[in-house]
């Protein structure tokens, strides 16, 4: 087999435009579909089937080269995984994560795998290995204004069976929250940075409480013990124990201390890509001794096998991994000689699937999240919300009843171009850090199959638009009247609309801005820069009809030209101005005022080539198109 990263976590089956649609999960949940009594009832004979037929993972000579700096990761490696707590130890830079990665087809784009994967005796399939695994991140992400109780029930509603119930639902959410210790902390908030939460160990716990849900046959964790004390990382060490009674367990870990060495039932042991050792945990001092490194009294023996590989013997020019590969390998292929028979045998079919959830249902499931999640960041919330009362009352007073006389002609422009200004900017502003805030999160989400990227971007679309539509209905209905713009309720509601679609549409391109940007500081960078610009070429001061022919692309695809223009033509229409008989001047041989009337606002400036229904739709247009291509950035970029 040979294949680049990306191809081989292309495999299995696909829809277009989407992403491979991995919630059909694992084995069924009966005690899901039987109801909330006999769910616990059959508790025990789920646990035992899975416990008789464990998934098998094997892999042979698997090569990992990582292609822009052409430099081998792994280096032909051989071996089995089935049943049991495996851990996967070695120095920094041996391949830990490589290998953890490759096997959970977590993978770089920037790295080509070669190798036979096996998953049951059959070739590596991505969809079939999601559907029956779960996979652990280093950090742990959730969206912390959730309680720990809410985030495992919204994962279960995306995951879980379609045709479980609430109460079935909750039946599987209350078991694994015993499971994994956290009953305690069930209604307490996962934590924000300005919200305090629940500890580190606990977030860890949650982590392992997500992937239970759906019960795996294997389960991928990368160094889960990071950033923990030793009494809490034992302590989850402890809890994976029991786990890998029901499910293969497999955590890369660095150093562990010696109780939680002790809990693990093998060890791939790893130098440099290569394997050092491969077999039952118990008997790696054994083999090491064998090889002339006894493990001193009274010493870690994860510290031991460390040295061991990591130093050279005095009485020797090479150091343990030069000398003694072959009788690693003697072990390594005496411990993996079922993964060589099963590769040229029959193949074992795969577990049965789970049925999947749809598209509707996971869209619905994350808008009642998102909405959730947004309506309890109340900071937020009334920051802008007095914002937009101030802004409207400076607004409005600084330009106090314009009234319609000659002087008003050179008010009317900068006030209705600041509301356009204002809405604008603060609307970007409010949602530049949507998606790099949670962009590892949905990633995370997305890797095991939790939804489709276009139901997580629609939820998150009508989630973050539900405040934008209402913010400008409330500036709107200040600043209108308190300045005195034409007293005409059709006249106020399409300003309204305009308000409305100006806000769209700059919340467009930020969302735009922060789909393909990497961190919120490359959003808040870029953004204003992409603002100022649209401003500068907003029709106000540099109208149309003054416009360079080399920047009327600028000015096309400036989103406040539009809502410019729109509210201009909304209030300039029909709208009757007044002069004092000093002001009167005379013309062809009729005396009139100096501007008679809006449409010569509108005509000077060159404002009048367009139609509001055309500025609207524009805007629509604008409005789709944008959020289209930040769309594709969610879905396509995995930065």
């Amino acid at each position: 087999m040979a294949a680049t990263a990306q191809e081989l976590a292309n495999q299995g089956t696909m829809r277009a435009g989407e992403d491979v649609q991995d919630n059909e999960r694992r084995l069924p949940m009966q005690r899901l579909l039987d109801g909330t009594a006999e769910a616990e009832a059959d508790d025990t004979s789920s646990i035992q089937s899975r416990t008789d037929n464990p998934a098998i993972v094997t892999f042979k000579d698997l090569t990992v080269t990582a292609k822009t700096r052409k430099q081998v990761l792994l280096k032909g490696l051989s071996g089995q995984i089935k049943g049991g707590f495996w851990a996967c130890m070695g120095p920094s830079g041996s391949g830990k994560s490589t290998l953890l990665n490759t096997l959970a087809l977590r993978l770089d784009p920037a790295v080509s795998v070669v190798g036979d994967l096996r998953l049951n005796g059959r070739a590596y399939d991505n969809a079939q290995l999601k559907r029956m695994s779960g996979y652990v991140m280093q950090d742990d992400l959730f969206n912390g204004n959730l309680t720990c109780e809410e985030t495992l029930t919204y994962t279960a509603r995306l995951r879980c069976p379609q045709d479980a119930n609430a109460a079935q639902r909750k039946v599987r959410v209350d078991g694994v929250l015993r499971q994994v210790g956290l009953e305690h902390a069930r209604h307490t908030p996962v934590g924000t940075p300005l919200r305090k939460g629940i500890s580190g160990g606990e977030r860890k716990r949650l982590a392992v409480a997500q992937e239970l849900l759906v019960e795996p046959q294997l389960l991928f964790l990368d160094e889960p013990t990071t950033g923990l004390d030793s009494v809490t990382a034992l302590s989850l060490c402890h809890t994976l124990r029991k786990i890998s009674d029901t499910c293969t367990v497999i955590c890369t870990i660095h150093q562990p201390q010696s109780k939680i060495f002790a809990l693990f039932d093998n060890l791939i042991l790893l130098k440099s890509g290569d394997i050092a050792y491969q077999g039952p945990a118990k008997e790696s001092l054994a083999f090491f001794e064998k090889t002339g490194f006894p493990c001193p009294p009274l010493t870690n023996p994860a510290d031991h096998l460390l040295d061991s590989i990591s130093l050279t013997r005095s009485d020797s020019s090479h150091s343990l991994t030069d000398m003694d590969l072959a009788s690693a390998a003697d072990l390594h292929v005496r411990f993996t000689r079922p993964h060589f028979d099963l590769l040229h045998g029959a193949d074992k079919p795969h577990l049965p699937l789970r049925r999947t959830t749809s598209w509707w249902l996971q869209f619905t499931v994350l808008l009642e999240r998102s909405f959730k999640e947004q309506s309890r960041k109340t900071d937020m919330i009334v920051t802008q919300l007095v914002q937009v009362l101030v802004m409207a009352l400076l607004i409005g007073f600084a330009f106090y009843q314009i009234g319609t006389d000659q002087h008003s002609v050179v008010l009317r422009k900068p006030v209705l171009f600041f509301c356009v200004i204002n809405q604008g900017l603060f609307s970007a502003l409010a949602v530049i850090n949507s998606f790099p805030g949670e962009r590892m999160l949905s990633l995370r989400e997305r890797a095991a199959g939790t939804y489709y990227t276009s139901a997580y971007f629609m939820a998150k679309m009508l989630a973050e638009t539900a405040l934008q539509i209402v913010l400008p209905i409330i500036f709107s209905c200040l600043v209108y009247w308190i300045v005195g713009l034409q007293p005409v309720a059709s006249k106020f509601f399409i300003f309204m609309g305009f308000m409305i679609l100006c806000s769209l549409g700059a919340t467009s391109l930020a969302l735009l801005v922060s789909a393909f940007a990497r961190t919120t500081d490359l959003s808040v960078t870029v953004l204003p820069f992409m603002l100022e610009t649209f401003r500068l070429f907003g029709a106000f001061y540099m109208p149309p009809s003054n416009t360079p022919n080399y920047f009327e692309w600028l000015n096309a695809i400036s989103y406040v030209t539009y809502s410019y223009i729109g509210v201009s033509i909304n209030e300039n229409t029909d709208l009757t101005l007044t002069c004092t008989e000093s002001e009167l001047i005379e013309v062809n041989g009729v005396t009139q005022c100096p501007v008679p009337n809006g449409n010569v606002v509108l005509e000077k400036d060159g404002l009048n080539r367009l139609s509001m229904g055309a500025c609207a739709g524009i805007l629509i247009f604008y409005i789709v198109f944008v959020r289209f291509l930040a769309y594709l950035g969610v879905r396509f970029l995995k930065w």
